[in-house]
């Protein structure tokens, strides 16, 4: 179990660390389509769809570290004075019954809605650049299974904890 946590931990880290890194061509895209457009008068084509398209991509692709970290808001004023294991019971039946499988049927619908856009050749219709639609559907689709995998994580950690584990290193708990 810890090598399964571990491991998807490590993915999350990694594409975590990645989406931090998709800021640098977003500001650099910016800073240029103003440089182009108010010091050159000739915006481009491109800026504003790049712009929204790593400005989501950014975005989704924090969703797993995110969680991992245990970083995404939450109203704790009951929740954070209980135990352990009460938590990790709580965690359990909202990540098992209500999360993950609306995880399930997002990641599929999306997988779904990447793969009509790839045989379709359908292309966003939102500037004169108007590239293919399916590479952005399919991250975004790939950024859910992440997120999915992080909760199946969070789900054995939750487990560990109610078997007496107070982490997955294997330390004793409450």
């Amino acid at each position: 179990m810890r090598s399964v946590i571990a491991s998807i931990e490590w993915l999350s880290e990694g594409v975590g660390g990645l989406a931090a890194l998709i800021v640098i061509p977003l500001v650099l895209a910016t800073c240029y389509e103003v440089f182009a457009r108010y010091v050159l008068g000739s915006p481009t084509i491109w800026a504003f769809e790049l712009g929204y398209i790593l400005m989501g991509l950014h975005f989704l692709l924090g969703g797993a570290i995110t969680l991992k970290r245990q970083e995404h808001v939450r109203i704790d004023l009951i929740y954070a004075r209980l135990s352990r294991p009460r938590q990790a019971l709580i965690d359990l039946v909202l990540y098992g019954l209500i999360v993950l499988p609306a995880l399930v049927l997002i990641f599929l619908r999306l997988a779904d809605y990447a793969t009509e856009a790839f045989l379709s050749g359908e292309t966003t219709g939102q500037s004169a650049w108007n590239p293919q639609i399916w590479p952005l559907r399919a991250i975004i689709a790939a950024s859910f299974l992440l997120l999915t995998l992080q909760v199946v994580a969070e789900i054995l950690k939750c487990v560990a904890i109610l078997r007496g584990r107070d982490t997955v290193n294997g330390e004793s708990g409450e």
